[in-house]
């Protein structure tokens, strides 16, 4: 799988090291990574409307496995949290909030053996009756189909349309206030309404507790990982993004 060769990559560059050489046997990043997809699939659950995927786990290794990975958790769980959230928009689940991940001693395990127990945020059914989560819509389109280059927003509608915006930044926030990277002068707008993080050439948007709420595609989201082409509403402004080498 493609995503899980992109988890490896990225790990390693993370810890400067390739997996051949730290990983020697026990328990290894990948298998944790196939588990966890694994329990999305078998922990999905059909909302109104939507497919919901669990978005916090807990990984339970023994003392030895738990000590031997302590100092690489950190980057483990950033990597990890990338691709549960790449896996849940190609297979067209939906996300209530960003995933959470917790490595924890469990004394009954053996050197080399794990568990991962998934489960939804607390309070998910009322979220999905109001219509909030992070809405994936398809494989196709996704980041240009892989192809590296920078973001760029697209004003549609409201006071500026035409006008452009290259995502250069890690973090791009967008709002009504004069400090956003991106001011945009809507009264439905909040000051601080959004922001989208770029990482490894991939962008995500995530809405930061405003008041009109974000939206990708009509739908209302917390975060998404946005795909070339994707629509995104902020108050009355919407805008298209789009990967800059993969716009023909």
């Amino acid at each position: 799988m493609g995503l899980l060769r992109r988890f490896e990559k990225r790990l390693e560059k993370a810890i400067e090291g390739p997996f051949t050489r730290i990983f020697k046997g026990e328990v290894h990043p990948l298998e944790v990574a196939r588990r966890i997809l694994r329990e999305m699939d078998d922990g999905r659950a059909l909302g109104v409307n939507e497919t919901l995927a669990p978005n916090r786990f807990l990984v339970l290794l023994s003392t030895e496995d738990h000590d031997r990975l302590k100092g690489l958790m950190p980057a483990m769980t950033s990597e990890l949290e990338v691709l549960i959230i790449d896996y849940a928009t190609r297979r067209g689940y939906h996300l209530m909030t960003r995933p959470r991940l917790e490595f924890k001693v469990d004394g009954d395990l053996r050197e080399g053996e794990f568990e991962v127990q998934a489960s939804f945020e607390e309070g998910w059914e009322e979220k999905q009756e109001a219509g909030v989560g992070t809405v994936p819509e398809n494989e196709a389109g996704r980041l240009g189909g892989g192809k590296t280059g920078l973001g760029v927003l697209t004003v549609l509608s409201g006071e500026e349309p035409g006008r452009s915006f290259t995502l250069t930044r890690s973090r791009t926030r967008l709002g009504r206030a004069t400090e956003n990277d991106i001011r945009l002068a809507d009264p439905r707008v909040s000051r601080y309404h959004a922001e989208i993080e770029m990482r490894e050439g991939e962008y995500v948007l995530r809405d930061l507790g405003s008041t009109n709420g974000t939206l990708v595609g009509g739908r209302r989201i917390l975060e998404r990982l946005l795909e070339n082409g994707d629509v995104i509403r902020v108050g009355d402004v919407e805008m298209r993004f789009e990967i800059r080498d993969a716009v023909d």
